[in-house]
């Protein structure tokens, strides 16, 4: 009950309470009249005795709402202020879940101020089930969205070490990194920032996934390469990469070379088949792995590799210690392709040395298998054009800045000067570190993106591990940190799987239960398709955020999806129609047109009901800053939308809408 009913109901019991304090009821003996009625009638008697006291309280009640309603129609349009709102005490969250509160609430279809305003929030579930944001430049999705929201879920419980919130934030304008910065500070919590980017002091290598086998990671690459650069229609080219990649990445993970591998790596060993062979060759010998002859090898001298035919050269060619010879396995038929190609060479008949174990030998055996009977066997054009595909990708981590940045030494060989390696995104989410990627697309965008994509997919990947460990007995009871993925300018890192095992509708779409809260912001809905190529699966990436934000739309596409996604519902509309009759009719003898002797006019008016969008599209476009369009979901049913007054991060939290702006601050 609002401050006016409550004065309106407690001024007439006053008036009851002065009726019985100093008007009581005559008795018996003080008026005839009335001794008589209790004579004849005691019930009349009675309710005169009841309506003697309870008649200046139902007055009170008549008058008091009489000029009540009065104010309210009327008051606003004399006074010319509306009415005074006063919002109520900010919802607060609980020691388990945050709270996200999206902001006020008054009329939820018109922008109208009033008296009982009310708070929009969120629950943990309904946050970890996707908050999309939409809207044009300056309609203020980062100082009334983005940063307010991320201040309320880093700030939730910042000083408990085991609860508060981990968190992933990608952008490209270079400044809201900062103010996530500002925001960990302000809540004693800098220390848990880590920043990613060209030239900071930590370097992270996006192909360190040991658990992971070479295939898998490889498919990760060649599909990373497809979404950003497209895809081809011919399945051929991507299979082609991925198997390159693939027996790239195992070669590195054979003894000698160590398993450290990286997108350098990757580049100029797919560039460089000489080396790519050579790699083959001494994990050959270190693993104790001969070719088709056994210990038998062919050698020629050192420096004559360019005067081989080309079919020799792609043999796996060893250079020896002082560069004087080069052997390869001495196979069928090889002999004589030297010998009728007037080479000179010789047979090297030493044991091949190392001792890898059985599992090591099996997977050198499968790279000989591969490179040997497929690789070699493909003709030299094709084999330059898939090279060519890949190499076009990777080629951006070669320039020096990226590849200290994404191509950092092996930890236990870092040196002064080196970027310190990154530690498993794994340890960071679940010791609650905010990883910040500060990579501005104006440098590079190109390798903003990739960047931006790798890093995202990773940290997904390792949440997603998290249902898994929460299922193990021993885990029982633990309570796992809510972990918050930021992105804005979303349409420059999203990227749709479709058909491929990868795409961020998959990852989304399984993220609720490793206590994710997905956040993201775009300029337009037009903009998200386009990211994706105009294939439909944006729409199937829009559907994994329940909460939709529509803030001023500069495009009238975008209106019309956004209308189309807050609904319809049902409203009755007027119909009228008019008639006209007459009768005698005849024709005039001066003017000679119709007339009659009697007529009548008849009009009509009808209602029906008919469907329509709840929010037009020109709503959409005609939003003022800070206001938004909210379809809501608590995390158990959707709930309509409504129009919602967003809170600026600039603006105190319960200084009202309509108070900041007659107070002209908005």
């Amino acid at each position: 009950m609002t401050l006016p009913r409550q004065a309106v109901l407690g001024g007439a019991v006053l008036a009851g309470l002065a009726r019985w304090r100093w008007d009581r009821w005559p008795a018996l003996g003080d008026v005839a009249a009335l001794d008589l009625v209790a004579g004849e009638a005691p019930g009349l008697y009675a309710m005169l005795q009841v309506w003697h006291y309870a008649g200046p309280v139902a007055a009170g009640l008549i008058a008091g709402s009489l000029l009540l309603s009065l104010w309210e129609v009327w008051g606003p349009r004399w006074g010319g202020g509306g009415v005074l709102a006063k919002l109520p005490a900010r919802p607060r969250a609980g020691k388990d879940d945050p709270l996200l509160v999206v902001g006020e609430e008054h009329h939820p279809e018109r922008v109208a101020e009033i008296a009982d305003p009310r708070w929009l929030a969120l629950p943990m579930d309904g946050m970890a089930t996707g908050i999309f944001v939409a809207g044009g430049v300056g309609s203020g999705k980062t100082t009334a969205c983005m940063r307010p929201f991320a201040e309320q879920v880093l700030g939730w419980q910042a000083g408990d070490p085991e609860r508060r919130a981990a968190a992933l934030v990608l952008e490209v304008k270079g400044d809201f990194c900062r103010q996530v910065r500002d925001v960990l500070r302000g809540c004693g919590r800098e220390g848990d920032y880590v920043e990613l980017g060209l030239g900071s002091e930590w370097g992270w290598n996006p192909l360190d996934v040991p658990e992971m086998d070479s295939h898998s990671l490889a498919s990760q690459v060649a599909t990373l390469q497809n979404q950003l650069s497209g895809k081809s229609k011919e399945p051929y080219w991507q299979q082609a990469s991925t198997a390159l990649l693939r027996w790239i990445i195992e070669v590195h993970r054979l003894p000698p070379h160590g398993g450290w591998v990286t997108m350098r790596d990757l580049y100029r060993t797919a560039v460089n088949l000489e080396r790519f062979a050579k790699m083959i060759q001494a994990a050959s010998a270190a693993c104790g792995v001969g070719g088709a002859s056994g210990d038998r090898r062919i050698s020629v001298a050192g420096g004559t590799l360019v005067e081989l035919p080309e079919e020799a050269q792609g043999w796996a060619w060893s250079e020896s210690e002082g560069g004087e010879h080069l052997t390869a396995d001495l196979d069928d038929g090889r002999e004589a392709l030297l010998a009728a190609a007037g080479v000179e060479y010789g047979i090297d008949e030493s044991e091949p040395g190392g001792g890898g174990s059985d599992d090591e030998r099996e997977r050198v055996e499968a790279v000989q298998e591969w490179y040997t009977r497929h690789w070699l066997q493909l003709d030299g054009k094709l084999r330059t054009s898939i090279v060519e595909g890949v190499a076009s990708f990777l080629s951006l981590f070669d320039e020096p800045a990226a590849r200290r940045a994404f191509c950092p030494a092996r930890p236990d060989e870092a040196g002064e000067g080196r970027p310190e390696t990154l530690p498993p995104l794994r340890e960071l989410i679940e010791g609650g570190a905010v990883v910040c990627l500060n990579m501005p697309s104006a440098a590079n965008p190109a390798l903003a993106r990739a960047a931006g994509v790798m890093l995202k997919s990773a940290w997904l990947r390792a949440l997603l591990e998290r249902p898994a460990d929460m299922a193990r007995p021993e885990n029982e009871g633990r309570y796992w940190r809510p972990a918050l993925f930021v992105c804005d300018e979303y349409q420059q890192f999203a990227t749709v799987g479709e058909d491929d095992p990868q795409g961020d509708e998959k990852s989304f779409a399984m993220s609720r239960q490793a206590r994710c809260i997905p956040l993201v912001a775009t300029q337009s809905l037009a903009s998200l398709e386009s990211a994706t190529r105009g294939s439909g699966a944006w729409k199937t990436l829009l559907q994994c955020f329940r909460t939709r934000i529509f803030l001023g739309l500069s495009d009238s596409g975008s209106a019309r999806l956004a209308a189309e996604i807050c609904g319809q519902v049902e409203r009755l509309k007027p119909s009228y129609s008019v008639s006209e009759s007459g009768g005698r009719g005849g024709v005039s003898l001066v003017g000679g047109t119709l007339s009659g002797a009697r007529g009548g006019v008849g009009a009509s008016k009808s209602w029906q009901p008919r469907r329509e969008p709840r929010f037009g599209p020109e709503r959409f476009q005609e939003l003022d800053v800070c206001q938004a369009i909210v379809q809501p979901f608590d995390g158990r049913r959707s709930l309509p939308a409504r129009l919602v007054y967003l809170k600026p991060s600039w603006l105190p939290k319960n200084l009202g809408y309509f108070d900041a702006r007659r107070m002209r601050k908005l």
